[in-house]
């Protein structure tokens, strides 16, 4: 598989003449000493889609890049994706011979835009830029700012014109947000207009403006309206998501688990709204994507919670003490977390790759384009949706009643895990809460600040049961590794009873939470 690059890149159109000849660096930057002399570049780019240009739709391009010998440009196949805000995440791979079509594992990372159909050359794109590397006093590259002049002509038909136009780009490494700010504020203090390339690109193609989409779903004051809505919408994140779970970007599997998650309580909380029974295949496979994303959520959890208690462990550590060293626990752990992450992503991309899930993104969005919906779907949402919002809340209130809370932690020998009164009904609390949060969530544009006070309530009641359940986890973990860990145990003990009080402190803490949200004054919304 080709290896992802992360990067935070902004790209302008530049202004009006006169305009710098090269992108201006904005004076005085954070962290930037030095600047490396510029550099010519030169690149000749072919642009790959479907016949409809589903992938520019989407955001994301598929080019091969071709650069004089001379040049530093890089050369070869590019898959870009959209990340949040001005990150992108860019795939690389060798140029090889294939020109007609772009190269099977682009193909197949691109799947949820292109539905698998070939993706064709519709574009050919050709840059004359200078670069220039902005340095830290240590000497290293902490940012490139680059002027382009762009000259890009449709395919087809044939005789298409040119269109040109000249932008500027900063990229930045290692998260540096507040040297991009500061580039981009201001180069927009000279007029410049941050440039959508995919708007750029369909307007040389030519492109009609897709209003069929999953996006395009009307907004009315019907239930039936304001759900599909918030159905359309979370398709659309699923599939945005689908493509960076499959290079393994930073939280996209666990973004397209929420995705999964939220849409199967959405399904759930308003099947009356459809003919019976019409939601619950959409459940089941729903809850099967969840099933195959957790433990991908799991392991982030355990790196997060282990982690850093481990190089404090290793930091405080006097040497000859004979309790094991914790910085050789410490990446033991890591390659233990590593190999189980690295088999936990395959499994993911079984599922995504699998008819199983196509099947399931087929049939989600035949069912927002073709809703099976009941006469109450066409009444007023309010009138028919807080009722549902209240049932949701009973059913988490009736879940959050078969907790024993007064049931003292303690850990099983026998058995090898932790238990923390009933597991299962703490599982059943979390599940209801989420459901009743994400079921509030869909009528909050209708309600406003009552509704979203509501959803923030739950959202830190759930905070304190991932707290909990993330406790839990992390000590079946470590009880599991103490036998090869050997003298490393120890180590694993401290972590152990250190999580022991986490979850004591999130698990007696969870009543208190627990009655903030179910006060009357903050569900009076729901009357």
């Amino acid at each position: 598989m080709p290896s992802p690059r992360l990067a935070l890149t902004r790209t302008y159109l530049a202004p009006p003449e006169p305009a710098p000849e090269s992108a201006p660096g904005g004076g005085e930057l954070p962290g930037v000493a030095d600047v490396r002399p510029e550099v010519e570049v030169t690149s000749e780019e072919t642009h790959y889609d479907t016949s409809d240009l589903a992938l520019a739709a989407a955001g994301a391009s598929v080019r091969r890049q071709t650069a004089e010998r001379t040049s530093p440009a890089p050369r070869g196949w590019v898959l870009e994706l959209p990340g949040r805000g001005p990150r992108t995440h860019e795939v690389r791979q060798a140029l090889g011979r294939a020109v007609r079509t772009a190269p099977a594992a682009l193909q197949r990372l691109t799947w949820a835009a292109a539905r698998g159909r070939s993706l064709g050359p519709v574009l050919e794109l050709s840059t004359s830029a200078r670069q220039r590397d902005l340095l830290d006093a240590e000497g290293d590259v902490v940012a490139r700012l680059t002027t382009r002049q762009v000259q890009a002509r449709a395919l087809a038909p044939e005789d298409s014109s040119p269109q040109t136009w000249a932008e500027w780009q900063v990229e930045v490494v290692d998260g540096r947000r507040d040297l991009l700010d500061a580039v981009t504020d201001a180069w927009e203090a000279l007029g410049a207009e941050e440039s959508d390339r995919t708007a750029q690109l369909r307007a040389v193609l030519d492109g009609p403006d897709d209003e069929d989409g999953l996006d395009a779903v009307s907004v009315d004051d019907s239930a039936g309206g304001v759900v599909l809505a918030r159905l359309a919408q979370d398709v659309g994140w699923l599939l945005s998501q689908d493509p960076l779970a499959r290079i393994d970007a930073p939280d996209a599997v666990r973004a397209l688990r929420v995705a999964a998650r939220r849409l199967r309580h959405v399904l759930a909380t308003t099947a009356p709204l459809f003919t019976e029974g019409a939601t619950e295949d959409l459940r089941a496979e729903l809850a099967w994507i969840t099933d195959v994303t957790t433990p991908v959520r799991d392991l982030d959890v355990l790196a997060e919670k282990l982690l850093e208690d481990l190089d404090e462990e290793a930091a405080g550590h006097t040497a000859g003490t004979g309790t094991g060293d914790p910085a050789v626990v410490a990446d033991r752990v890591r390659v233990v977390l590593t190999e189980r992450a690295a088999a936990a992503h395959a499994a993911v991309l079984e599922a995504l790759d699998s008819q199983r899930y196509r099947d399931l993104v087929a049939a989600l969005e035949a069912f927002v384009a073709d809703p099976p919906t009941v006469k109450a779907a066409r009444r007023e949402a309010r009138k028919v949706l807080l009722p549902l919002v209240a049932d949701a809340h009973r059913a988490a209130r009736d879940a959050y009643r078969d907790v024993d809370l007064d049931t003292d932690l303690e850990i099983d020998h026998d058995v090898d895990h932790v238990t923390a009164g009933d597991a299962d009904a703490l599982v059943r609390l979390r599940d209801a809460v989420a459901a009743a949060r994400d079921a509030a969530g869909v009528v909050a544009p209708k309600v406003g600040e009552a509704a979203e006070e509501y959803v923030d309530v739950l959202k830190e009641l759930l905070d304190l049961l991932d707290e909990h359940a993330g406790t839990v986890l992390a000590r079946e973990f470590l009880a599991g590794l103490v036998e090869e860990f050997g003298s490393g145990a120890f180590v694993l003990g401290r972590l152990h009873a250190l999580e022991e009080v986490r979850s004591a402190v999130a698990f007696h803490d969870v009543e208190e939470a627990w009655d903030a949200a179910n006060r009357k004054k903050l569900r009076k919304f729901l009357k």
